[in-house]
């Protein structure tokens, strides 16, 4: 079908109302220049998901989608009908001013994310309509179930992680669920020596699986011989910074404190 053909052509998307996954219609609008319509196939679960259901935001849920394109607009030049892609959390920004042009255009002050903007387009429903600059192409070895978590989980601790390490260092991980699991992988691809910190034993052999040289319990970090010189915090809790502070980083008690209230006060 042409962009022409779709255009006004309704769907199901689906939100959290009154305490109940809710299907619920949208319409496709006409295409501007730099818009690509996805058919989505496969979609990850996040936990933002689950806190904005919660909530009871009637927004439409989802925002890790991998599908088929299907339409774009007479702009876009790196994807085409028939490709898959995918997207969903970071939707768009002003693409000029300081931070969009130096690589930081999460922190553009016109961004629009899920959850903050583009309330009736989501990933858990029939399409997505991305930005050309906001959606990837899948390669062709990596298949949609798996390419899907990497929209949001993966790019999440991808950026933090190559904003911030070298591969010469001991990054550590703290937790090893939906950011953890790729955070590990991520960090061990990128060249750096991996510790994990989990609450329980029975996941230390799937966490040297993905890649960890070293495997410590919440409760013996004292254990810990050599400093980490990044720390992915990518638990359900926070952690008791104190620990891995003092240990793992050259700063003082007090500067810890600090770093501890910080975060307190931010959670």
């Amino acid at each position: 079908m042409t962009s022409e053909t779709l255009t006004g052509k309704d769907y199901t998307v689906y939100r959290g109302l009154d305490g109940k996954i809710t299907p619920t219609k949208a319409t496709i609008p006409a295409l501007g220049p730099k818009d690509v319509l996805i058919k989505i196939t496969h979609s990850g679960v996040c936990y933002t998901d689950r806190e904005f259901f919660r909530l009871g935001a009637p927004l439409a849920l989802g925002h890790e989608g991998v599908g088929i394109v299907e339409a774009v607009g007479s702009a876009v030049t790196s994807l085409k009908p028939g490709d898959r892609a995918g997207g969903g959390f970071h939707k768009n920004s002003c693409g000029h001013c300081n931070y969009c042009l130096s690589g930081r255009d999460i922190h553009c002050y016109e961004r629009v994310l899920f959850g903050e903007g583009d309330y009736n387009n989501g990933t858990f429903g029939e399409y997505y309509l991305g930005k050309e600059t906001y959606v990837h192409k899948i390669p062709d070895g990596l298949a949609s179930e798996h390419a899907a978590p990497l929209q949001c989980a993966g790019a999440t601790v991808y950026s933090a992680l190559v904003s911030t390490m070298k591969s010469t260092d001991r990054v550590g991980v703290v937790g090893i669920g939906g950011l953890g699991h790729l955070a590990i992988q991520f960090a061990a691809k990128l060249g750096a020596e991996v510790v994990v910190f989990s609450t329980s034993r029975d996941k230390e052999k799937e966490a040297k699986e993905f890649g960890a040289k070293e495997f410590l319990l919440l409760d013996e970090v004292e254990k810990l011989e050599k400093p980490v010189q990044v720390l992915v915090a990518a638990g359900s809790q926070t952690p008791g910074w104190e620990k891995y502070v003092l240990i793992g980083f050259p700063i003082s008690e007090s500067e810890a404190d600090y770093f501890k209230g910080s975060w307190e006060r931010m959670c």
